[in-house]
């Protein structure tokens, strides 16, 4: 029998058992410094200023105005979406399915789970976590486990508890106890599951920090109910402190970027902060957390305010977070202008990318994460106008409130009666217009006119270079006319669940540019959250009139290649004829296999012409077609079957048009995509063939 290497390596063995002995160490000490403290211990925590819990507690119940709710009015919550039934009644229906555990979790579709929430499982897949494994441990157990048909994002999504805020909305409409009571159960149900730094919940710091901001939440809406029953409270009060010291010696910081993650975790500890305000060490949590929210919204954002991590879907969390923390912040007597400014420009991506019909584009990574939902529960993740409302009430500005449209009732839960008069008062006055907008560091440029809108990609991977929830999109294209989407971004499908799934959404084919050779923009490593930027994107030119908006960009992704390859894309919308321009320049000298790929968006028809290459297409009753002006000889369209994702775990059928050539560079491809009007009946029109 032949021994190992590392057998016959005396050194090799001596740091393996150094290792080992480290993390035993380590767990031991984490047994002990994370536990839930005591009813004594936590008074010391406070500082002493308690001779009982009972006077713990009532104090918190006297110290109102810096939590969100505290300062506001059960009866004139209850009055103000009297005069909202709609509203009212689906706040109702969504609490009574949570008492119900009926929840629908990152695409798992509706699910009954049963008398006692699956705290470590995911219940799509079946695959459980060990409740009593060592959270270091776990982490390396989950990375390896990377692929293999389950998902820890479901666990971890649910022990987020964003949930709650429903049950406690609903308590304040109604008055129903059972509300409470559901609140109290899972709580309790929580903690006698998830011993503090053992479990899968405890694996990742930043769902340990959303779950205490939604915690704190529930406690803002239940405070009395918490106050009077102070064995509960006690057990709230403890487990939310314990989180917080888990939090302060777990920060997801360094590696050589940091992100969302890190503010995430900063947000939960300035939350604890102001609830635990006094106790030395909690004001260590908040006094460190103030410092580093200012830092780290300049640090991972843009200087025009674009979150610098490549992706729509963690702008709207980052800018959720920040916005969240700047009003606890200013509720707390701090005044900070430069977060401030930030936010506001953060904000000012979404009042732009947002399209005409509501919905955000899915650049690069989509997981569906929010901080806290406070309003529609059921509401399209793709939908970041809850936050243009909140904002319009933050900035006092109105025209961010009407471009909020419908999404206006998380404003009220953060400003109450100040939110109501600006939500029911007329709306009169000239319309809120958006024009087209380049923001140069982030490389995003944003065309667009009435009902007309193109989103153009063109800036770097993100993270430094790390582009951990970055696409291969370079230079890709989205369109949308009359409120329909025409040209999509197909979204993310998942993220661990199934690896090849996770690189064909990453792709360069899934997204609407050129692909050249069959080989990808940035060549795709195996890990999952990484994509090391090699393109070097610019925009070289940005131009908005009255009758055009224009943008010019290119991108060196293609010079690795043996004859390197250059992409130049224009992209212009002329705003009186209704057309989209879109011309790519290749340049290079030897001979070459191109893609030009165009993913339709769901549910969209797609018919081939007779004669010529063009495309009669069909999105609702908004017809368009795909018009080729210049093409080289021998180019041909193949109308394929692929996949399209409306959020995290999700997918559904789509259709792309993918056209093909091979010949020698240099070479122009130039399409126009033509927004004709409203479709009328059904079937292929006259004249067109469906393949």
């Amino acid at each position: 029998m032949e021994l190992s290497r590392a057998l016959l390596d005396p050194v090799a063995v001596a740091r393996g058992l150094r290792r080992r002995v480290g993390r035993a160490v380590r767990r031991l000490q984490d047994r002990t410094r994370l536990a839930v403290p005591s009813e004594n211990g936590l008074l010391r925590d406070l500082g002493g200023r308690f001779g009982t819990i009972e006077e713990a507690l009532a104090n918190a119940g006297r110290d109102t105005g810096r939590l969100f709710t505290t300062d506001l009015s059960r009866r004139e919550s209850a009055l103000f979406f009297s005069r909202h039934p709609p509203r009212r009644a689906r706040i109702l229906e969504w609490a009574d399915r949570v008492c119900a555990h009926r929840f629908e979790i990152l695409g798992s579709g509706p699910r009954d789970l049963g008398p006692r929430l699956p705290w470590h499982a995911d219940f799509v897949s079946g695959r459980a976590w060990d409740r009593g494994a060592y959270f270091r441990d776990l982490v390396v157990r989950i990375e390896r486990g990377f692929g293999n048909g389950a998902d820890v994002k479901i666990p971890w999504e649910l022990s987020r508890f964003q949930h709650l805020p429903g049950l406690g909305q609903a308590y304040w409409l109604t008055g129903d106890r059972r509300y409470f009571q559901e609140f109290r159960s899972q709580i309790l149900d929580w903690t006698r599951e998830n011993r503090p730094g053992f479990g899968v919940n405890w694996a990742c710091t930043m769902d340990v920090a959303i779950r205490a901001v939604n915690w704190i939440w529930g406690y803002g809406f239940f405070r009395p109910e918490i106050v009077e029953d102070s064995a509960f409270g006690s057990l709230l009060l403890r487990s939310l402190f314990a989180h917080g010291r888990f939090i302060a010696s777990n920060l997801e910081a360094g590696g050589g970027a940091n992100s969302n993650h890190y503010f995430a975790d900063l947000v939960g500890l300035l939350f604890l902060g102001v609830l635990f305000r006094g106790s030395p060490e909690a004001d260590s949590w908040k006094g460190m957390a103030v410092s580093e929210i200012a830092h780290a919204s300049q640090e991972q954002t843009y200087p025009d305010g674009v979150d610098y991590e490549a992706s729509t879907s963690y702008h709207r969390l980052m800018t959720e977070m920040a916005l969240t923390a700047l009003l606890l912040l200013e509720r707390s007597g701090f005044r900070l202008p430069d977060l401030r400014a930030r936010v506001r420009s953060m904000v000012d991506y979404i009042a732009h990318y947002t399209k005409p019909g509501g919905l955000a584009p899915q650049i690069g990574d989509n997981d569906d994460g929010r901080l806290q939902i406070l309003g529609e529960y059921d509401a399209d993740r793709r939908d970041h106008r809850h936050l243009l409302a909140v904002a319009g009430c933050a900035f006092e500005e109105p025209a961010l409130l009407a471009l909020a449209g419908p999404r206006w009732e998380e404003a009220w839960w953060f400003f109450g009666p100040a939110a109501g008069r600006l939500i029911e008062a007329p709306r009169g006055g000239a319309r809120v217009v958006v024009t087209g907008r380049h923001f140069p560091a982030a490389g995003t440029a944003i065309l667009r006119h009435d009902d007309l809108y193109a989103f153009v990609e063109a800036g770097p991977v993100g993270l430094k270079g790390l582009g951990a929830h970055a696409h291969n999109d370079t230079l890709s294209v989205e369109i949308q006319a009359a409120g329909q989407d025409l040209l999509v971004d197909p979204g993310t499908g998942t993220y661990t669940r199934d690896l090849a799934l996770r690189q064909r959404f990453r792709g360069t084919a899934a997204h609407n540019t050129v692909r050249v050779d069959g080989e990808e923009i940035n060549p795709l490593p195996a890990r999952p959250f990484a994509l090391p930027g090699a393109d070097s994107p610019a925009v070289l030119r940005f131009v908005s009139r009255a009758g055009f908006d224009l943008v010019e960009a290119e991108h060196r992704g293609y010079a690795r290649l043996a004859d390197p390859v250059m992409h130049r894309r224009v992209v212009l919308l002329n705003k009186k004829t209704r057309r989209f321009l879109i011309e790519d320049h290749l340049d290079g000298r030897g001979r070459h296999r191109l893609e030009a790929f165009f993913h339709l968006a769901p549910r969209c028809e797609a018919f081939i012409e007779e004669e010529g290459l063009g495309a009669i297409c069909r999105a609702g009753e908004v017809r368009f077609a795909i018009r080729p002006l210049a093409l080289p000889p021998g180019t041909h369209v193949l109308r394929e079957q692929d996949l399209f994702s409306p959020g995290y775990g999700r997918v559904e059928p789509s259709l792309t048009l993918r056209y093909e050539w091979t010949g020698t560079l240099p070479v122009v491809l130039r399409f126009a995509v033509d927004v004709e009007g409203r479709a009328r009946g059904g079937g292929a029109p006259d004249g067109r063939r469906e393949p």
